[in-house]
């Protein structure tokens, strides 16, 4: 179709200004790569990528802030319209445009929340919430008929939902925006490359269980004719650089795209280099196995497409020529220097009746390459026009060619045979396009243009159902921490639907536990449609670092975006974050003393540095035998937190001595929990001490006790030399709901088919009404639980202005 096919175009002729984007890998990154083809090169990738830095979860906030922004400096969405701010994110949402979240593009259900997979950053976008919600974990996909959700102001949803409609599968996916099909193809390639060794046991309709293909045949094409339509681009060689940065690896698609083609295309059996000198003359565009679609023509109107054709070493001059009824080309030959450097040459048919018209386009170049391209069209009698596309419960998008006949054509819209409200109206003809409004869900409609006496033939669409959508309300962060053996804290969550009809499926994974009443705890619980609300906790004996997504499910719709972390300790204060610094010796050469402004992965968080470097000098080992932090002597040399560490920070201790027969420094220690935007002092020290003193002259404390996301800073203000190491972080402790709020001083649910209530605090007034309004409970009851005899039934609990809904049973 022409207004598809052109974005095809675009990103071809961008091919050449993408060659030059692509920033210096390192020297001799794919070396082992070289000479391979199909299973054996992908396993090559594998050993080459596979070993990196993992990016906490919670710091791709921070990544983000680097990776995906555009020139403006705001978030970059490939989901809407959008270009966020940071503190945009999701948070809870009911409508496109309202947060942003983090994309699993490769969904995480496939591998079971796994880690490092879970907080890999080549895969895992910031994209609008409410259009990731529609994703769910559907496979990526094309469906020409499928649901883009409603636009929100000047915000528009990018993609769409809907039952296949690529060859080889008929079940439901979500298809993104056209301009960035290519980045998602290469983000499932590198998945494929990256954990190689481990994706044979993930479960996905796009998955063939085992280690190569990898991919089920129609998955593999259709990722192949995404990473060939759209090329890499600018967007994603600077996101490349900016996760090189933190991850220490790199996504081999992006700088080298024609891999995918000896990996699973049709450069399978040829061995790779990545020198193209090495390469005998190739034709790289058109791309083996593509279609040339004119899209929709008028009979005696020419219609023209731009084709770029791009070779790779090229010695001879090419050929270009086309078969077929009515095709043409324009030029007829090329340079073998014109072709090397990439040329635009101009595919057209004139034909004199109406049908769909075949032909073909061959290029060849003497002995180097031959490569025959189908072409199609599509040829009618009247104006030429496409089915609806961009189709939403309320709305969809009509295109046609423009035929140079007139500056306006008139669209009509009909409902069971008449026009609806403010049809027919008007269009400008050289727009190709326009939206149709105001629409009703689930609806048929007619649709055709007019312009003289031309006509369009009459097409049909049936605007879609509303949209499910199943949202989770919480406080703050869904972060818990407790002991071995000790039940954590309770969360209440509350959940909220629209368009969900049944029961909904909640399921989480252990230790993370979910419950009704508070008293009957597991993995998993079913919600009545008349319930809104579970509570959660941690329970577990083995200590550790745990994540959940937390999946509802209802009929084939599923909301698995919310994500709980947990930190279990084998004893209270123990800490669980204890950073060493001792990071790898091409880190440790990097960032040697001193360096400002600069940022490194240690061994359990990112840091800056400005003025302050990693040392590995043997006075400086004195302090604890391996490498340390060294400040300069700047009054402002400090060292601080590039990402958050969730769950808080209690009392932290840290080892800390002057360097060599510098005066006495003063390092003060700071935290934020905002992101490092402002910074808390909560500390002051001075020593005298040297590295080769002991423990106890060394070892230092401070109280930090917050709550949430925090990060910290250590800043040296007297312009002395000094070093630092271990730096001990224990999450922040503290037992019970902390918010005071009057809505968490008491609670209602319903346990063994009563009514529970349970108060905080003394002097509350709680009542409980039935539905038809008629007072069940009213009194003001003691500190704990109040078992309430009622019938059967849903109530609403109210105190003090607050109302929570219990569904007795």
């Amino acid at each position: 179709m022409k207004y598809i096919y052109n974005s095809y175009l675009l990103a071809a002729i961008m091919l050449s200004a993408a060659q030059g984007m692509y920033a210096a890998i390192p020297s001799g990154y794919y070396d082992k790569c070289e000479g391979k083809s199909g299973k054996e090169l992908l396993y090559a990738l594998h050993e080459t990528i596979s070993t990196h830095t993992t990016v906490s979860y919670n710091g791709l906030w921070d990544l983000y802030k680097s990776s995906d922004v555009d020139e403006n400096g705001k978030i970059w969405d490939m989901y809407s319209t959008k270009r966020w701010n940071g503190g945009e994110k999701c948070g809870s949402y009911q409508k496109v445009g309202d947060c942003y979240n983090r994309e699993h593009s490769f969904p995480k259900s496939w591998f079971n929340d796994a880690s490092p997979m879970v907080s890999d950053a080549f895969h895992i976008y910031p994209t609008d919430g409410k259009v990731n919600g529609q994703r769910s974990n559907f496979p990526f996909g094309e469906c020409a008929n499928g649901e883009t959700l409603p636009s929100s102001g000047s915000v528009k949803a990018l993609g769409r939902l809907g039952n296949s409609t690529f060859p080889g599968y008929s079940g439901k996916v979500f298809e993104p925006d056209d301009q960035y099909k290519g980045d998602f193809a290469r983000s499932y390639f590198y998945m494929a490359a990256c954990y190689n060794d481990r994706i044979s046991g993930w479960n996905s309709d796009m998955l063939s269980g085992n280690s190569y293909p990898v991919f089920k045949d129609w998955a593999k094409n259709l990722l192949l004719k995404w990473t060939r339509s759209d090329l890499v681009s600018k967007k994603e060689t600077d996101r490349q650089e900016a996760v090189y940065g933190r991850q220490r690896n790199r996504n081999p698609f992006i700088d080298h795209p024609e891999l995918a083609e000896y990996i699973w295309g049709d450069k399978v059996g040829t061995p790779w280099y990545s020198d193209a000198s090495s390469v005998s003359g190739e034709l790289e565009l058109p791309a083996a196995g593509s279609t040339i679609d004119l899209g929709y023509a008028a009979k005696g109107v020419r219609r023209s497409v731009t084709v770029r054709v791009k070779a790779r070493n090229a010695t001879s001059p090419v050929s270009v020529t086309v078969s077929g009824t009515g095709y043409t080309v324009s030029p007829a030959s090329l340079t073998a220097a014109q072709a090397n450097a990439g040329y635009d040459i101009t595919v057209s048919i004139n034909s004199a009746d109406a049908g769909v018209k075949n032909g073909s386009l061959t290029i060849a170049s003497g002995s180097d390459f031959k490569r025959v391209v189908p072409l199609t069209a599509n040829v009618q009698s009247g104006l030429p026009i496409y089915d609806a596309t961009n189709i939403t419960s309320e709305s969809f998008q009509v295109h046609w060619v423009y035929l140079n006949d007139a500056s306006s054509y008139t669209l009509h819209v009909l409902n069971q045979g008449k026009e609806i409200a403010g049809y027919p109206r008007q269009v400008t003809g050289s727009a190709e396009k326009a939206e149709v409004t105001g629409l009703e869900p689930t609806t048929r409609y007619e649709f055709y243009l007019t312009s003289g006496s031309l006509a369009s033939e009459h097409k049909y669409v049936t605007t879609s159902v509303l949209a499910p959508s199943i949202d989770i309300y919480y406080d703050g962060e869904l972060a818990f921490q407790t002991v071995v053996g000790t039940p954590s804290e309770i969360a209440e969550l509350l959940v909220r639907t629209e368009n969900v009809e049944g029961d909904i499926s909640v399921a989480v994974r252990a230790p993370f536990q979910i419950s009704l009443d508070k008293t009957n705890w597991s993995t998993s619980l079913v919600l009545d449609p008349e319930e809104d609300r579970f509570y959660m906790r941690v329970y577990g004996d083995t200590p550790g670092n745990y994540t959940t997504s937390i999946k509802l499910t209802a009929g084939d719709y599923t909301a698995d975006d919310a994500i709980a972390t947990a930190v279990i300790l084998k004893e209270a204060g123990s800490p669980d974050m204890i950073e060493t610094f001792d990071v790898d010796e091409s880190v440790q050469a990097s960032y040697g003393p001193y360096k400002n402004n600069v940022t490194f992965q240690g061994t359990a968080f990112l840091w800056t540095l400005h003025n302050a470097g990693i040392s590995g000098q043997s006075q400086d080992l004195a302090l604890n035998g391996s490498y340390v932090i060294r400040f300069g002597n700047e009054s402002d040399s400090s060292l601080e937190m590039a990402e958050d560490k969730p769950n808080g920070i209690g009392t932290v201790t840290f080892e800390y001595a002057k360097w060599n027969g510098d005066p006495d420094p003063v390092i003060d220690v700071e935290y934020s929990d905002d992101g490092g935007t402002s910074w808390t002092h909560v500390g002051s020290f001075t020593t005298s001490a040297v590295p080769s003193d002991g423990a106890k002259e060394v070892t230092h404390s401070v109280q930090v006790n917050r709550p949430g996301n925090v990060r910290l800073r250590f800043v040296q203000t007297e312009g002395k030399r000094l070093i630092i190491d271990n730096v001990a972080m224990p999450s922040y402790s503290f037992s019970g709901i902390e918010s005071t709020a009057e809505y968490h001083q008491w609670d209602a649910f319903c346990r063994n088919g009563h009514l529970v209530i349970e108060a905080g605090v003394q002097g509350l007034n709680i009542a409980a009404y039935g539905m038809d309004g008629m007072t069940w409970y009213s009194d003001s009851p003691a500190v704990g639980q109040t078992e309430v005899r009622l019938p059967a039934g849903l109530y609403v609990v109210a105190c003090n202005g607050f109302v929570r809904r219990v569904l007795v049973k």
